[in-house]
């Protein structure tokens, strides 16, 4: 049996740190830019590029099926297998170039047979090119083998270019193809070298051999899942719209693509966790549960704190990144940022214990109750109370999923040893919240800015040292992360 190469195992919280930047850029990135490219272009160009790009969002949905997750989830266990994992791969690959090009095939036919978008058919040509860009990445190899260093570099050097890019190239309305072309650029011109690169850990080319019976059940039930997921996220945007206004879906938005940025980065740890975790759930059960016990402490001691500190700090954060003009979505962010403490959790539950122990269904049962649960109170509610009913939803229905994953996942939690996590946690969210309202009554500060660090400082350093006084674990072993990188 052929082995791959030995190579050190990347450590959790370097990855988890990698993987937050990449993210965070990904999701500033368009915050950067679009104050610029909204006045250059005006507003009927940018309503084009979204419009399209909405379109060919639902062909990239197809295309991508589950095959990530599941992808990681049964490479990472067979990864110290070379000839193993190269045939698996290849299957893979092969799968996701016959999704892409139904996919394509699919876009094609529906541009052609609608002439409303006929007018648009360049732009979302451009805009399709991100559908092949993502086949070929093979993101889902890298992250096999834990290699979120490349991951985050490519991203990171990409987006840079591409903000040069734009504001070299882009200067005047008729220019919206071309920033169309660099925003497609900054998302997936990557993924062309990635292609190349990936030969590092095996050679990857589509083969006739692919075990569909064996892969395509797994694929389409996580399949199903993200389709739920993208109705979930969407639903509150779509009838806010629909029946609010496009004034309240502008407030709506900002306030949900702030929480999204924050949930992403708290989600950080958990998703780098899931190859370590789908490889000692097959060979080191022992070490699969010390594993998902450290993490679980450590989501625990992250979530709930991050949630306040949103709350608390909602204000000079909605003003930094929108403005005064958007100053009503602060009470929307207030309400959402109690969903901050759900997610979290639902997605250790999710992504470290149902899908590495292939409860694929469940995760879908959990994730479409949640959409069926928000939609319904989306269409109840928002007639009478507003964009605020949606926020309500929102929070409503992560609780929801959370429960249900719980309940999934429950024999597996039993078996962790919680410690003092929850008492630790308490005690310093105590504090952090006295701290707000201490600062509430005694100090105004104008600037949103220095607001945001001031205050924000305040309360990460009074957790901090409630945590460090009371010597909780997660920080102890975050200490040691940072003093000496671990080797795991």
């Amino acid at each position: 049996m052929g082995t791959t190469p030995t190579t050190k195992t990347p450590s959790l919280t370097r990855n988890a740190l990698l993987n937050s930047m990449k993210t965070v850029m990904s999701l500033i990135f368009p915050l950067i830019t679009f104050p610029y490219v909204s006045r250059v272009l005006g507003a009927a160009n940018i309503g084009k590029i979204n419009y399209s790009l909405s379109i060919v969002s639902y062909f990239a949905l197809f295309a991508a099926l589950g095959i990530s997750n599941y992808a990681i989830r049964e490479g990472a266990k067979i990864k110290r297998d070379q000839a193993s994992l190269t045939r698996f791969a290849r299957q893979i690959f092969t799968i996701n170039l016959v999704s892409s090009g139904i996919a394509y095939l699919a876009f094609l036919i529906v541009v052609f047979a609608l002439p409303d978008l006929h007018a648009y058919w360049v732009l979302l040509f451009i805009q399709s090119l991100t559908i092949g860009f993502t086949t070929i990445g093979v993101d889902w190899l890298y992250s096999i083998f834990e290699d979120y260093f490349y991951l985050s570099v490519r991203t990171i050097a990409v987006q840079f270019a591409s903000l040069i890019l734009m504001f070299i190239f882009v200067h005047k309305p008729s220019d919206y193809m071309i920033y169309a072309g660099i925003s497609v650029f900054a998302s997936s011109a990557a993924n062309a070298w990635g292609f190349f690169h990936a030969r590092k850990f095996c050679t990857l080319r589509p083969t006739r051999h692919v075990e569909v019976t064996r892969h395509i059940g797994p694929i389409m039930t996580l399949f199903m899942n993200n389709v739920a997921i993208n109705i979930y996220s969407n639903a509150g945007t779509t009838f806010v719209g629909a029946m609010m206004g496009d004034v309240q879906v502008g407030l709506y938005s900002v306030a949900m693509k702030i929480y999204s940025i924050a949930r992403q980065v708290i989600n950080s740890l958990t998703v780098v966790s899931l190859p370590r975790l789908s490889y000692l759930s097959a060979n080191d059960r022992k070490g699969y549960i010390a594993l998902l016990n450290r993490l679980f402490n450590t989501i625990i001691v992250t979530c709930i704190p991050a949630a306040i500190l949103l709350y608390a700090l909602s204000s000079p954060i909605v003003l930094i990144i929108s403005g005064p003009k958007y100053v009503d979505a602060i009470p929307m962010l207030q309400i959402i940022a109690f969903a901050l403490a759900l997610a979290a959790p639902n997605a250790f539950l999710t992504s470290a214990v149902l899908i590495p122990l292939r409860r694929e269904k469940k995760v879908v049962i959990s994730t479409a109750s949640g959409a069926v649960v928000n939609i319904a109170l989306d269409l109840a509610l928002i007639p009478f109370f507003g964009t605020y009913a949606a926020c309500v939803s929102i929070v409503i229905a992560e609780l929801v999923v959370t429960v249900l994953s719980l309940a999934f996942s429950f024999d597996q939690i039993t078996q962790l040893k919680l410690g003092t996590s929850f008492v630790h946690t308490a005690v310093g969210c105590v504090l952090i919240v006295a701290c707000h309202m201490l600062c509430m009554r005694t100090v105004r500060i104008g600037n949103p800015i220095v607001d945001f660090l001031v205050r924000g400082g305040a309360y990460a350093l009074v957790y901090g040292i409630a945590l460090l006084v009371m010597r909780d674990d997660s920080l102890a072993f975050f200490l040691r992360k940072l003093r000496r990188p671990a080797k795991r």
